[in-house]
């Protein structure tokens, strides 16, 4: 969820939910019924009557100030199920409202948490089974989150469950499955399902008895008959493949938990980070590309590895494929990253780096990296001013670099002076553009076209005009390796 905040003044800001004290953590419970009924305070069916509102209020200070509501459904109960509650019975979800405040700078600014919550919505006269916990105000009223609750048309495998309760087995059960995923540098780099894991051994192991059962083709297991208690609960995988730490789960009598295991292949790449005298390098970031990926892609997927605090760094879980280690592989470093795009072993290029080759679970050892000589830094100056020729004063100056073709890769940034001056710290060997974006007192933005920074010296004449509207340009966008394409 995004809060979103607008003035008459300012250009939209963006802010995440957990910033704000108004926010709620959204948590969605996909438990089965035998989980979800003995999760749940309460549970029963029933009609929703009456869907209303409460008058607004308030919770917070200053800029942390909301504006709330009650959102109220009064259901008309017809089975209860688990729990204490009369034949009427109030479900009550908190909204959080578009709300204004004035900021400490005097601008009024409207806030907004967005369109939705993290609180199950009901349609009057609706009939429906819901799962629910009592409000912290003790006052017999419920709420209900984002769980097993649903219209009662769509309920019946957990009525199925629940009207087998009386002839169920005392005892507990743990069931799931095993899948392997893998996850892919290509197509935006998504996770993919392999498959199934069969003839994994999975353990459940109690104060006094460990229980155990092997996934069979599908990848599934299930283990019955456990007494109700807390378990640890684990898979053991074959060596290739990645393992995770035992699960602690709690198994009440006539219930069950759902655990399910996900796995990939755990290939490795380990080494040291050098300097060019060989000591160690701590906390390097290495990168890890596809070998045989398009070199146009403004910004590739990649694999990272940090290195430790002697220099040493560990790939895991690398699918098999055709690799490039390196540096600067993709356009996620910091403006000030004082190095050039280097392949292992120490190629500028990838026609001449070396290719790993990993198969499936390999593990490739002692592959040292050498760091290049760092960039030297330099300096570029210049002015920012309206077409009159006046002064610029307060424009956002940034340089991107264009040494590649990356989407986006930020250069350095700096404001300008009560004179329109600028200046800004660039890289001996990278190439770039600069422009400058302003706020004008009408509350939009206007921006100077970018110009060209060759890649070497220092720059101190460079002229900014302001005079496109917008806030960006298109080459700004698209990127300066669109127009190297064509």
């Amino acid at each position: 969820m995004i809060a979103m905040v607008r003035s008459m003044w300012t250009p939209l800001l963006l802010l995440l939910c957990l910033g704000i004290n108004a926010s709620a953590s959204c948590f969605f419970d996909p438990s089965p019924p035998c989980q979800a009924f003995w999760r749940a305070e309460v549970v029963f069916s029933g009609t929703a009557t009456k869907v209303f509102s409460s008058a607004i209020y308030q919770k917070g200070e200053g800029e942390e100030k909301w504006d709330y509501r009650d959102r109220i459904t009064r259901f008309t109960v017809t089975d209860i199920f688990r729990g204490r509650i009369g034949k009427q019975v109030d479900v009550i979800a908190s909204e959080i409202l578009t709300t204004s405040f004035t900021r400490a700078d005097g601008a009024q600014v409207t806030k907004s948490m967005g369109h939705s919550d993290c609180e199950y919505k009901f349609n009057e006269g609706e009939h429906y089974l819901v799962y629910a916990s009592f409000r912290k105000t003790n006052d017999g009223t419920l709420w209900v989150g984002y769980n097993r609750t649903r219209p009662l048309s769509q309920a019946d495998e957990d009525l199925d469950f629940i009207r087998g309760l009386n002839h169920a087995a005392a005892a507990g059960r743990v069931y799931g499955f095993a899948r392997q995923h893998q996850h892919e540098l290509k197509n935006g780099g998504h996770t993919r399902i392999v498959g199934p894991v069969s003839n994994a051994r999975v353990v459940v192991a109690g104060a006094k008895q460990e229980y155990g059962a092997f996934t069979d083709s599908e990848g599934r297991y299930a283990i019955s008959g456990l007494p109700p208690g807390e378990y640890q609960v684990s898979a053991i995988f074959p060596a290739h493949l990645t393992s995770h730490p035992a699960r602690m789960i709690r198994v009440v009598e006539r219930g069950c938990a759902e655990v399910n295991f996900f796995t990939e292949a755990d290939g490795r790449i380990s080494g040291t980070v050098l300097d060019a005298l060989g000591r160690p390098v701590p906390k390097m970031r290495l990168d890890l590309a596809l070998a045989d990926q398009d070199q146009s892609d403004p910004n590739p997927q990649l694999f990272l590895a940090h290195a430790d605090e002697e220099g040493r760094y560990e790939f895991k879980s690398i699918p098999p494929g055709r690799y490039h280690l390196g540096i600067r592989l993709n356009a996620n470093r910091d403006s000030g990253f004082p190095y050039a795009r280097t392949y292992y072993p120490s190629a500028p290029n990838p026609e001449t780096a070396t290719v790993f080759e990993l198969q499936e679970g390999q593990r490739i050892e002692n592959v040292d990296f050498v760091m290049p000589p760092p960039l030297a830094p330099r300096t570029i100056e210049g002015t920012v001013v309206w077409p009159d020729g006046r002064p610029v004063v307060g424009a956002g100056v940034s340089l991107m670099i264009t040494e590649y073709p990356f989407r986006f890769a930020s250069g350095g940034t700096g404001p300008t002076d009560n004179n329109g001056h600028f200046s800004v710290t660039a890289l001996e060997g990278l190439s770039y553009f600069i422009n400058a974006v302003v706020n004008t007192p009408q509350g939009n933005q206007m921006h100077a076209e970018p110009v060209d920074i060759t890649r070497n010296g220092s720059v101190t004449n460079v002229k900014l005009v302001v005079t496109s509207p917008m806030g960006n340009c298109a080459r700004c966008r698209h990127r300066y390796w669109l127009k190297q394409k064509k």
